[in-house]
């Protein structure tokens, strides 16, 4: 996606300088390329000279009406006061956090130009990786959260979309605005033209992972309702978005057609094993009924990454008759038996371990151009 030409016009000079380092210092330098001005004279002859410009970001006493009448961009007013937003002056809060500043302009924009492609078919920089088990209890949603985690922490910018039927996002992620993002279901459903703008004003931000996400509450109801090229074109504004090297899927352990769609669309498929018979029992015969299920007899085979958790050190005889090729083993934590708190799942040091080993092959091989197999 090509980048958007961003000019911030503003006579605070300090305001500006923080403004420019902070995107410069980001993984924002991809998105917007900046121009920044103090007075109205040099960003009157910019403008004058027709380069390209997106947004306009500018201070009220700066705007000169007859200045902008060929301007055909967004221009956005760097309000003081909240309040001061009305129909005829489209504005953001000045002194929001950047990164909420800089969402609200994305939204707008993407409001202006509204538009999705067509499904991407997993094109472009982004890596689309789902995490599953057909068995109930195998720590999906740890695993998920906990790598989601570590590639963040590798300086990628990872976007986690839960898709389970009763969810539990809420307990390993936490945005100071949390309220939910049903409305992005809605979008989905009804509006899906307006997806990128709704995307950027209802995804939330966890300051302690650096992960972006839905405060979706569980809605078995509504994730029921979704049709499998709903999800897809999800997948696909996520990715036209232009932020995200990772989206991270947390899948149900059920069969829907949002299952289906999220194979589908990923590069890999994270799949997770318990440490028991049955868990290898359902895997084996999900395998057999590719062909029924999905329309194709090897999907899983090209994508999963086989990876055992509560691993204890000795791998039953009778595991072995299943064949199924195992990446890695996740270590068995009896900790975790009363855990009360997410840190003690992040900064266990056998798990934390364990999972770098995974998450550096991932990262490594992904940047190799390659899957994992």
């Amino acid at each position: 996606m090509k980048k958007l030409q961003l000019i911030i016009a503003d006579t605070d000079s300090l305001y500006l300088r923080s403004f420019g380092e902070y995107i410069l210092s980001s993984k924002l330098n991809q998105k917007f390329d900046i121009k920044l001005f103090s007075n109205s004279d040099s960003l009157k002859q910019y403008i004058e000279s027709e380069q390209p410009i997106d947004i306009i970001l500018i201070q009220p006493n700066l705007f000169d009406r007859e200045q902008f009448l060929e301007y055909k961009g967004i221009v956005l007013f760097l309000l003081e006061d909240e309040s001061a937003q009305n129909k005829d002056r489209k504005g953001v809060f000045k002194y929001k956090p950047l990164n909420q500043l800089l969402s609200s302009t994305l939204s707008a924009y993407y409001e202006h130009h509204a538009s999705l492609t067509g499904i991407a078919g997993n094109a472009g920089k982004t890596k689309v990786v789902s995490v599953y088990s057909p068995a109930g209890g195998t720590g999906k949603t740890t695993f998920a959260a906990s790598i989601g985690r570590q590639l963040a922490q590798k300086g990628n910018k990872v976007f986690y979309l839960n898709f389970e039927l009763f969810n539990s996002t809420s307990l390993y992620f936490h945005s100071n605005e949390d309220s939910p993002s049903l409305q992005i279901l809605y979008y989905l459903k009804a509006k899906p033209s307006q997806l990128l703008s709704k995307i950027e004003a209802l995804k939330k931000y966890d300051s302690d992972s650096n992960i972006d996400y839905f405060d979706l509450p569980p809605c078995p109801d509504e994730m029921i309702a979704i049709k499998k090229e709903d999800v897809k074109i999800l997948i696909q504004a996520l990715i036209e978005t232009g932020q995200y090297d990772y989206i991270l899927i947390d899948l149900d352990s059920s069969v829907h057609e949002f299952t289906l769609a999220a194979f589908e669309e990923s590069h890999q498929i994270m799949w997770l094993l318990n440490n028991d018979v049955q868990s290898f029992y359902k895997t084996a015969h999900m395998l057999q009924l590719q062909q029924e299920l999905f329309d194709h007899p090897h999907l899983i085979e090209g994508k999963a990454v086989f990876i055992v958790n509560r691993f204890t050190g000795y791998f039953p005889e009778e595991f072995r008759s299943f064949n199924l090729p195992i990446h890695g083993y996740l270590p068995y934590v009896q900790e975790w038996a009363q855990v009360t708190g997410r840190n003690q799942i992040y900064y266990h040091p056998l798990y934390t371990k364990e999972l770098m080993t995974i998450t550096n092959e991932l990262t490594e091989r992904n940047q190799a151009g390659v899957q994992i197999d």
